[in-house]
């Protein structure tokens, strides 16, 4: 059962004495947890902490920007987007560190998004010419042994998460404008789920137009996503004061469907953005006011 009181911040005054012996951490960013360590990005490299804040470790080293670090669901490597060749590929890098391998080399962006249960292949978010339309992004996954990658049967996609088995995917189909608040325009983030053998596809809480960001599949059928809904949500005029009383919170929802979103956080600022789910589908971490956060939900 989700606790909100296990909801609590991590890195500041341990990782910032680490690293810099001074100001508290900001701006650590894309956090993803696996077995008690939290990889994140900072400072344009990707870092590995424990989950109370000690032993900080610096697993990439380098110039570029490299952002999205994920576990693979058996914790021995980390895939992370790069921009060491002009624009973002898909690296890997063992858990513990070492050299980089890159996996793409498109000349287009290669954003990771997450693995395959089976750690197998990384999954990662590009505008290939793939999908509905030739400008809109799609989802890939790509061998961990560096095969060519392949598109995902989404004809649209900007995020996802495998179900425990790997035989469903739900995804955001449409891009998610993540960045501009009480958005409810045609690009809001939907949540779909995909039965990747059949092919066939549905949609959860169709008819609601807010934006549903980062679906992730619990361990107990539940998809966790990002929303901020109000309780009279048809009824605000765009662009009214009222507006501003949207909050992005966690909620969740039965992979089934059929019933309504339970919220399970309560933040009052509504800056939560980015969350990852840990591939044994306990813990969320996410960002929150510049912090990292973590919340135990099995």
């Amino acid at each position: 059962m989700t606790k909100r009181a296990c909801l609590f911040a991590v890195t500041a005054l341990v990782l910032s004495a680490a690293i810099a012996g001074a100001a508290p951490v900001r701006l650590a960013r894309t956090p993803d947890y696996h077995a008690g360590k939290i990889a994140f990005g900072y400072l344009g490299d990707i870092w590995v902490v424990n989950e109370d804040g000690s032993n900080p470790r610096r697993i990439t080293d380098h110039t570029a920007r490299e952002v999205n670090p994920r576990f693979s669901p058996d914790g021995r490597w980390i895939a992370f987007s790069s921009n060491r060749y002009g624009d973002y590929d898909v690296f890997v890098v063992q858990a513990a560190g070492g050299p980089p391998r890159r996996l793409t080399y498109h000349t287009g962006n290669d954003e990771v998004v997450g693995w395959t249960r089976d750690s197998l292949h990384v999954v990662f978010r590009a505008t290939r010419g793939d999908g509905a339309f030739p400008s809109v992004a799609t989802l890939y996954q790509v061998s961990f042994e560096g095969r060519p990658e392949s598109p995902l049967p989404v004809d649209w996609g900007w995020w996802g998460s495998f179900s425990p088995d790997g035989k469903q995917l739900v995804f955001n189909r449409h891009p998610a404008t993540w960045s501009r608040k009480h958005y409810r325009g045609s690009y809001a983030a939907d949540i779909w789920v995909a039965d990747l053998a059949a092919k066939t596809y549905r949609q959860i809480l169709p008819g609601e137009s807010f934006n549903r960001f980062w679906p992730m599949w619990g361990s107990k059928d539940e998809i966790y996503f990002i929303a901020d809904p109000l309780p009279n949500d048809k009824a605000i005029k765009p662009g009214s004061p009222e507006v501003s009383k949207s909050r992005n919170n966690i909620y969740k929802i039965s992979a089934k469907g059929g019933s309504q979103p339970i919220q399970v956080t309560s933040h009052t600022d509504g800056n939560i953005f980015f969350p990852s789910m840990s591939s044994d589908g306990k813990v969320i971490v996410y960002e929150e006011n510049f912090g990292i956060w973590k919340l135990d939900v099995a």
